[in-house]
């Protein structure tokens, strides 16, 4: 039979308990590490930057370069004649100007701006509402001119920007 006397005790139970201690504490960071380094956005939730602004007889658009998620936009290049814009895009939208959506004029709608947004897919009464994405009063083009090829989107709310 093997005995100890107090002192081993002592720093045996004292270093199972740094032992135990330590573990906890271990195990406690990584769990939260695991869940803090998550970066996935809710549902309908979306990253992005506005890289035009179009209007008259290219239509009423914001284009947005949206950073996450990835793939609900179009790939793409938009040029205007004299290319006065000419962007090139991965994952592109296409929103109607902010104030015909409801969003305040508070929120700068120039490019640059980065938005964290809540957005939906247009519904076909949208797509066939002309005021959504055309000037009032509707102009009269020369030519046959068109928006960037962004997929069509309607921002619910803007959550932040900067």
């Amino acid at each position: 039979m093997f005995f100890f006397n107090e002192f081993e005790v002592k720093m045996k139970t004292k270093i199972y308990r740094l032992s135990a201690l330590s573990l906890f504490l271990f195990t406690f960071f990584v769990l939260m590490s695991v869940g803090c380094d998550s970066d996935e956005l809710a549902p309908h939730h979306a990253r992005g930057k506005i890289i035009a602004v179009t209007g008259g007889c290219y239509l009423d658009v914001v284009l947005i370069e949206v950073e996450d998620p990835k793939r609900i936009g179009n790939a793409g290049h938009f040029s205007t004649i004299g290319n006065e814009i000419d962007v090139t895009y991965n994952n592109a939208i296409n929103v109607p100007y902010f104030s015909k959506i409801g969003i305040p004029d508070s929120v700068p709608q120039i490019v640059g701006t980065e938005l964290y947004f809540e957005y939906r897919e247009i519904t076909e009464e949208e797509k066939e509402e002309s005021s959504l994405f055309v000037s009032n009063p509707a102009m009269i083009c020369l030519a046959i001119y068109g928006p960037p090829s962004g997929t069509p989107m309607i921002i619910e709310k803007i959550i932040s920007y900067k």
